[in-house]
């Protein structure tokens, strides 16, 4: 299984949390999330290698910087400028389709794409998501929130077009369907939880679960801020509170 980790850059990170941190507090929350991620992966016994798709020098520097940490194969692969670059949807389907031709060109029958913003992620729920795969077939991981899409398992990469954005999961699945394939959906508290909102921060914060991204966000003294907010009243947050969803494991199918 070959996996796929789009990120567009470091400086313009997260912009819907620009109201409660600076740009450089959202470069460092990307990074370590990144960290968890690639970290996640590189614990998988199935991944072949790791690409980390983007266009941005600064990205490609850390990703080589965090290679010798692992021994799971990782490159930097750059797609070039999306035809649309107005919307962030257009530019992940850019990376998406760029990626899956040139891992198609090299032979690949599996790929997986990730988010960098899932830093809860771990090796038992990847190992999980494989297990219900077939071949070919399309696999999804929904977002916890808007029914977007934090996980993609297709077999060949190439299997679907991607549709990326709200309520993706949905569309996902309705073009595996067009294909005559039954998707499989697997919900569980990792891949639900994608970190875009305050109302994301102290959900992971709540799980208190060990990674890079809790450490930092502790370090910091984010941490401390959003507690203090929370208690003078709620800041600035335009997402709902993650569902039920990232609190329960639950496969289905269709």
């Amino acid at each position: 299984m070959q996996v796929v980790v789009p990120v567009k850059s470091f400086n313009n990170a997260k912009k819907r949390l620009a109201s409660v941190l600076t740009a450089l507090q959202r470069s460092e929350l990307m990074q370590h999330m990144l960290d968890d991620v690639l970290s996640a992966i590189a614990a998988t016994p199935d991944v072949e290698a790791v690409t980390v798709v983007t266009s941005d020098s600064e990205v490609a520097r850390w990703v080589g910087n965090f290679t010798p940490r692992i021994t799971t194969p990782l490159r930097v692969f750059d797609p070039g400028l999306a035809p649309v670059n107005i919307v962030a949807e257009a530019g992940l389907c850019h990376a998406y389709s760029s990626a899956a031709a040139d891992l198609i060109s090299r032979g690949a029958s599996t790929m997986l794409l990730l988010p960098a913003d899932i830093p809860l992620v771990t090796k038992a729920e990847l190992q999980s998501f494989l297990a219900v795969h077939t071949n070919p077939g399309v696999s999804i991981a929904a977002a916890g929130s808007d029914g977007g899409t934090n996980a993609l398992l297709v077999s060949p990469p190439n299997i679907i077009a991607p549709a990326f954005g709200v309520n993706s999961c949905q569309r996902h699945g309705e073009l595996a369907r067009e294909h005559g394939l039954q998707p499989v959906v697997l919900n569980t508290s990792g891949l639900n939880l994608d970190i875009d909102t305050v109302a994301d921060m102290r959900t992971l914060l709540a799980a208190g679960r060990e990674c890079a991204t809790l450490r930092y966000l502790l370090a910091s003294g984010i941490a401390d801020e959003l507690e203090k907010s929370a208690e003078d009243g709620p800041l600035q947050d335009t997402k709902h509170q993650q569902s039920g969803l990232h609190n329960q494991t639950n496969r289905h199918v269709g």
